[in-house]
């Protein structure tokens, strides 16, 4: 192959695929963070979200592709999303993530 100039076409195409591999090469490692940190037991409670008896109506209004996403899991989203709200409530509770009353105003712990 020859070396030659590159048209201006093909150097914008060449610029698009740089910017377009940086972008996969960020994706890919968050997917792979993701997966590392992403307990075993989240990728069941897709199927075995309890149903719990005593529920409390809400009116609540979420972003759209959250809903979009929850409702493409199929019949009991909203039991899904109430156990991934659990998950994280308990994870607060629990120390396990800081919740917002865990520092004080100058940002020291509690």
């Amino acid at each position: 192959m020859t070396l030659r100039k590159r048209t201006k076409r093909e150097e914008r195409s060449y610029a698009q695929l740089l910017v377009d591999l940086q972008e996969l090469e960020v994706w890919a490692r968050n997917d792979r963070l993701k997966r590392d940190h992403i307990p075993e037991d989240w990728h069941r409670m897709a199927t075995q979200a309890p149903v719990k008896p005593h529920k409390t109506r809400l009116t609540a209004a979420f972003d759209t592709d959250v809903v979009r996403w929850y409702r493409g899991l199929g019949r009991g989203y909203q039991a899904r999303m109430n156990t991934v709200l659990r998950a994280y409530m308990l994870a607060v509770i629990s120390k396990e993530i800081e919740g917002i009353g865990d520092r004080d105003w100058k940002g020291d712990p509690i």
